[in-house]
């Protein structure tokens, strides 16, 4: 009788236990790979930041300072990617992917600006000098997105991400038309030898009455005017202004209007401030808080009345006496 062998030797599937093998590779790469990325981007973050702080120590800043110079760029810029990645809220996802867009070539333009700093490089001066324009006003910049990201977190989520940010791009396109529209202004007085007090009055007259206008549009014709009228002396002036700035060639007749009109802007501002309440509602019209309008009581009384061709009934069914 033939006896088994206590000890049998195994026999093993080539073939099978490669593709185990394999898959116990691929394995380990799916775990391995989000670590070595977090880490490499938290390599790079910190050499971001650190060289930031260099860019911050050459300016004069003191070691406080730098720090938060750096918190204040590679740090914003990293909660702007978890807010656009991970948050649930669409008002303030679209809002955090608008400043990512802005706060991203940032970084890299002070970062370069360090570098050009530190190797003495003689080809970028204008890239060093805008780096050192944005090192001084950071402390600013950075908080643009902290307090409307704290704004944005209160408005209606709509779950419409394509919609929310074209409410924030168009809003964000006004602003920095105004903003530039005002320093045109002020840039349009100082060419021409006015003070700087007197310029800067004229062009805040101008873009408030531009807003306050551009705001009431749709209740009065008067204001769409002037919304056109106060639109167009901005351009004027826009255009002059670039046009001296760029040295091209200027129309004179355009010159001539915009001077006209930039001077006339007090008094035009004031005339449409006293026209704007003329055209009012009248008071005789206006309802009191938590009374119903004339034309809503009358609605009313009508609605109460029974109508003249509709017969009357009884209460026996049959019809009343005619």
């Amino acid at each position: 009788m033939p006896t088994q062998n206590p000890n049998p030797t195994p026999s093993y599937d080539g073939p099978a236990a490669g593709r185990r093998i394999a898959r116990h590779l691929m394995h380990a790469a799916y775990i391995a790979a989000p670590v070595l990325a977090a880490l490499a981007a938290l390599l790079v973050a910190a050499n971001a930041g650190a060289t930031i702080a260099r860019l911050l120590a050459r300016l004069g800043a003191d070691p406080v300072g730098q720090i938060l110079g750096g918190a204040a760029t590679v740090g914003v810029l990293a909660l702007l990617l978890a807010i656009s990645l991970l948050g649930a809220h669409t008002p303030t996802r679209a809002l955090s992917l608008i400043y990512l867009v802005a706060w991203l070539p940032l970084t890299v333009a002070l970062s370069a600006a360090e570098a050009a700093l530190a190797s003495g490089l003689a080809a970028l001066p204008a890239l060093a000098q805008v780096g050192q324009t944005l090192a001084t006003l950071l402390a600013g910049l950075a908080l643009l997105p902290c307090c409307t990201l704290a704004v944005a977190s209160r408005r209606a989520d709509s779950q419409d991400l394509r919609g929310e940010l074209g409410h924030y791009l168009s809003g964000a396109q006004k602003l920095v038309l105004l903003t530039a529209t005002a320093g045109a202004s002020v840039a349009f007085g100082l060419a021409r030898g006015m003070p700087v007090e007197v310029a800067a009055f004229i062009a805040i007259v101008l873009e408030t009455s531009f807003l306050l206008a551009l705001a009431r549009a749709h209740e009065h014709r008067l204001h769409a005017g002037a919304l056109a009228a106060f639109g167009g002396v901005l351009a004027l002036v826009s255009v002059e202004t670039i046009s001296t700035l760029a040295n091209l060639r200027t129309l004179a007749t355009l010159a001539t209007i915009g001077e006209m009109a930039y001077q006339l802007t007090p008094a035009a501002g004031l005339a449409y401030i006293v026209a704007s309440q003329l055209v009012g509602q009248p008071a005789s019209t206006r309802a009191r808080p938590g009374q119903p309008q004339a034309d809503q009581v009358a609605d009313q009384v009508d609605a109460d009345q029974p109508q003249a061709d509709q017969p009357a009934y009884s209460l026996n069914g049959h019809g009343g006496p005619k």
